[in-house]
């Protein structure tokens, strides 16, 4: 499905009022959208605010993506299976934070998804948080783009009519 410019601003302002909510989440994706039908390196960050020291980071996502490459993390072992990229070892210390990356491929409609992290600690304890990513449209069609600059040029060239008749009152 293609989407014009007028929705592809509609899905970015919607995207980025729904993620002011999620503004507190842990586990925070760079960048925070991924282009639908294509694949990105992305980069999921987060803070170890426990006591204990974080030794493993898993990632799943939904379906209609998939994780194409789980990116190395010095003193980490990573691994996929599936939907999921972990990795462990570590150890990650107390309020120290870690990115994990890889490259994911999306197939799905714009709009937002949900990604599950999961944060493993050395005492066997596991904290779980939905991670939020926005699938933009993906590149549009010429005919779209020329289309969005006819619409542009047509309300430059509406605005130096405006300018010159408003120049024209003012001379007589």
């Amino acid at each position: 499905m293609r989407c014009s410019g007028w929705s592809s601003l509609a899905i970015s302002v919607s995207s980025a009022l729904v993620l002011a909510g999620t503004a507190s989440a842990h586990i925070v994706p760079t960048p925070g959208f991924l282009p639908s039908g294509s694949s990105e390196s992305i980069t999921f960050a987060g803070p170890n605010e426990r006591d204990d020291p974080m030794t493993g980071f898993t990632l799943s996502v939904p379906d209609g993506m998939e994780i194409e490459h789980a990116h190395e993390v010095a003193g980490w072992d990573e691994s996929v299976a599936d939907s999921t990229a972990t990795w462990n070892g570590g150890p990650l210390v107390t309020d120290a934070e870690q990115g994990f990356g890889m490259t994911l491929k999306s197939n799905v409609e714009p709009g937002v998804v949900e990604l599950q992290a999961q944060q493993l600690y050395a005492d066997g304890s596991v904290v779980s948080w939905p991670v939020a990513l926005t699938v933009t449209p993906g590149e549009e069609g010429s005919s779209q783009t020329l289309a969005v600059a006819g619409v542009v040029a047509l309300i430059g060239v509406l605005a130096l009519v405006a300018i010159a008749m408003l120049a024209l009152r003012r001379r007589g």
